[in-house]
């Protein structure tokens, strides 16, 4: 963190459409402001306060008379519906599909919630992070005479979402882009389309890299907790149990695997009590273990528990196609072997960097005889890990921190 005293190279406002800020910005906040940069954050409403929170972020709607007009409105409907409803629910995403596809445009709506809390920031940039937010970036920066920054941490418009969604969101992009001082994105596969769709002539990349810690002591943790014998090995998924990551088809594998090969699912989400039945139904509680997500302070410990990563996403759309998940560059981080399926920036950043197997995984049958191979042989995973020492070097926050405040030195 920079000092109280440090003179302050000028205000950044970042707009976020989630509640629970995404590390990329958190690392992003930490980095400016370390090198002088005062920063503020600015967030959809939390249920209940968080008296822990991070003092840099905001929250809209907690202004005296609230949002007020239809945006208060939607929003009070939407809070009432989450108090009923799972948040990950199948009748809560059905519910919020139908919003959006039917009821809701998106920049109009964005705009209502947004505006008027983010005139209270008054910054020198402003960042737009990920595609809801642009529009809204776009006007606070005329407004306040900024620049604009767009960091696109997805291919948004390329998610799951109807023909008519993606056409719809590709416009917003394309209406507001080319405003933009910089564009920022998570790897150069998604550059690259960045770059082609909108004729744009640079587009940056900023990997989501972990910060390196300082000492990872070696841990126990997963053997302890599941009481998994010492000589059996342990491979690890980190995330949201959500659609689209090809779960079911992982718990399948492993009864399939090898006895002494365990799986640990580390989070939660909507598919959570369908793949715990499947594990019964299979017979497989043994061998596969849950465990509830964690807060991000506490994860890298406990991944460097494991034996090896597994990212076993499809490329069920362009977006998962061409995607680069937190959890690779944690399990870079700590040190961890991967198996991951064969995608673009997955392969050339796995098998490219000698630090695990890619392989064909879109079935149980191919998942499961990856899964013995890369943990059948002790001696080439300890070659994984002796490489992972020197990349993990080169992939980690303490090195995109830096590039990312370069970028934002040439914005001055």
């Amino acid at each position: 963190m920079a000092s109280d005293l440090a003179p302050s190279k000028g205000r950044v406002l970042m707009l976020s459409n989630d509640r629970q800020i995404d590390r990329r910005i958190l690392l992003q906040a930490d980095s400016l402001q370390a090198a002088g940069w005062q920063v503020t954050i600015l967030a959809m409403p939390l249920d209940h306060p968080d008296a822990s929170a991070d003092p840099r972020v905001v929250r809209i709607g907690t202004r005296v008379g609230g949002l007020g007009g239809k945006a208060s409105r939607v929003l009070e409907g939407y809070r009432l519906l989450r108090r009923w409803l799972p948040m990950n629910g199948y009748a809560m995403r059905q519910l919020k599909a139908l919003a959006w596809r039917f009821l809701v445009e998106p920049e109009r709506f964005y705009l209502r919630l947004f505006l008027a809390d983010g005139r209270r920031y008054p910054a020198q940039v402003v960042v737009a992070h990920d595609l809801p937010m642009l529009a809204v970036g776009r006007a606070l920066a005329c407004e306040f005479s900024a620049a604009l920054v767009y960091d696109s941490h997805e291919l948004y418009s390329e998610q799951e979402f109807s023909r008519r969604e993606q056409r719809r969101w590709a416009r917003i992009e394309g209406k507001h882009v080319q405003a933009c001082d910089r564009v920022i994105t998570v790897n150069p596969s998604i550059a690259g389309e960045l770059r082609g769709r909108y004729g744009l002539a640079q587009v940056e990349v900023i990997y989501n890299a972990e910060r390196l810690p300082e000492h990872m002591p070696a841990s126990n943790y997963l053997h302890e907790r599941f009481a998994i014998p010492g000589g059996h090995r342990v491979l690890l998924f980190q995330g949201g149990l959500s659609a689209g990551r090809n779960l079911p088809a992982l718990i399948r594998a492993m009864a399939r695997v090898r006895p002494d090969i365990h799986l640990v699912l580390l989070g939660e989400g909507q598919l959570g009590n369908a793949l715990q039945r499947l594990v019964k139904r299979l017979g497989v509680q043994r061998q596969v273990h849950f465990h509830p997500a964690v807060a991000q302070q506490a994860l890298l410990p406990i991944t460097a528990s494991a034996d090896a990563g597994i990212i076993p996403y499809q490329g069920i759309c362009l977006n998962n196609r061409l995607c680069t998940p937190n959890k690779l560059f944690e399990f870079i981080a700590t040190g961890l072997p991967i198996l991951a399926s064969d995608l673009p920036e997955l392969n050339r950043l796995v098998a490219g960097n000698g630090i695990g197997l890619v392989a064909r995984l879109a079935t149980p049958e191919q998942m499961a005889r990856a899964i013995d191979e890369l943990l059948f042989d002790p001696e080439r995973l300890q070659a994984w890990r002796e490489r992972l020492l020197e990349v993990r070097k080169a992939l980690c926050w303490q090195r995109e921190g830096q590039r990312l405040v370069q970028i934002y030195e040439g914005l001055r």
